[in-house]
This record gives structure tokens, C-alpha cells and sequence, in this order.
């Protein structure tokens, strides 16, 4: 089984924080007016929406890798 390991850590003096797994960062925070939120990265609606429609996009790309794999033989 694949092990992901994410932090995340709280930035000072704002609402927002950044997260990182592997060598990838990210920040997250609310629109800007909204519970105190300044606008410095994606919201967790955006978040969950990007998550999911990059794992349907991956496996669009790996069906077709597999299926152009199959074809070639």
C-alpha cells in the first residue's frame, strides 16, 4: 500500500496555512472578508473539487495509456 505523508501548519497572523506533501506545497485559506479569511490560497470547496477531478483526469490518461498499451501488441 502507498503511504502519503501531509502536513499542515498554521501561518502566523492569518486564518490561512500551507500544507505540504512530499515536495509539493500548497496554501489554503478562506475568501478574503469571509471569517477572517485574506484570499492567500484556495479554499477547501476549491481544494475538494481539484482532488477529485485530477484523480478522474489521471485515470482518464491511465485507461488510455493502457488501452494504447493493448492496442500496440
Amino acid at each position: 500500500m502507498v503511504q502519503s505523508i501531509v502536513e499542515l501548519r498554521n501561518v502566523v497572523g492569518t486564518e490561512a496555512a500551507v500544507g505540504w506533501a512530499g515536495g509539493h506545497t500548497i496554501v489554503v485559506d478562506r475568501p478574503e472578508g469571509k471569517a477572517g479569511g485574506s484570499g492567500l490560497g484556495f479554499n477547501g470547496g476549491q481544494l475538494l473539487a481539484l482532488a477529485l477531478g485530477g484523480c478522474y483526469c489521471n485515470d482518464l490518461r491511465y485507461v488510455a495509456y493502457i488501452s494504447a498499451s493493448i492496442s500496440e501488441k
